[in-house]
């Protein structure tokens, strides 16, 4: 039961992140409002669109994309951490009123609980998952 709370829980974050993210650009790309360069707004329009994929593949209990999920997640942190260390940075047009800072930290810890969650094994059942990786790669804490 606890599982699928978290598993609903986590899929909807993700098709509210996507959700959102695609009808507030969509909505500056009508009103003529939208600054952000082409290509930057492609990033934008495709990663939001694979959020709520993602999302509406997890609440379905896709095995594809559960792995997906956690290799997004663990992408994200990883180039959270990048930026942090200041070995990467993000173009200017990407930010938004929220300070990047904020929302990185806020980004780690949200991508660092929906990987402890999903790799529980309640969670992994639900999914059909059978096996104790994380891509494809033994987890250093299970036997």
């Amino acid at each position: 039961m606890k599982a699928r709370l978290g598993i609903a829980f986590f899929g909807i974050i993700e098709i509210l992140i996507g959700g959102i993210t695609l009808a507030a650009v969509s909505l500056s790309l009508i009103q003529g409002t939208s600054a952000k360069p082409p290509e930057v707004l492609a990033f934008v329009i495709v990663t939001s669109l694979i959020s709520l994929s993602l999302g509406i593949g997890v609440l379905k209990h896709s095995l594809h994309s559960y792995h997906m999920l956690l290799f997004f997640a663990t992408v994200v942190i990883l180039s959270k951490v990048l930026i942090f260390a200041k070995i990467m940075s993000l173009s200017g047009e990407l930010e938004t009123a929220i300070p990047a800072h904020f929302k990185n930290i806020i980004s780690i810890i949200y991508h660092s609980l929906l990987i402890y969650f999903f790799s529980r094994p309640q969670v992994k059942k639900e999914f059909g998952e059978r096996r104790n990786v994380l891509f494809s790669i033994k987890l250093p804490f299970i036997k």
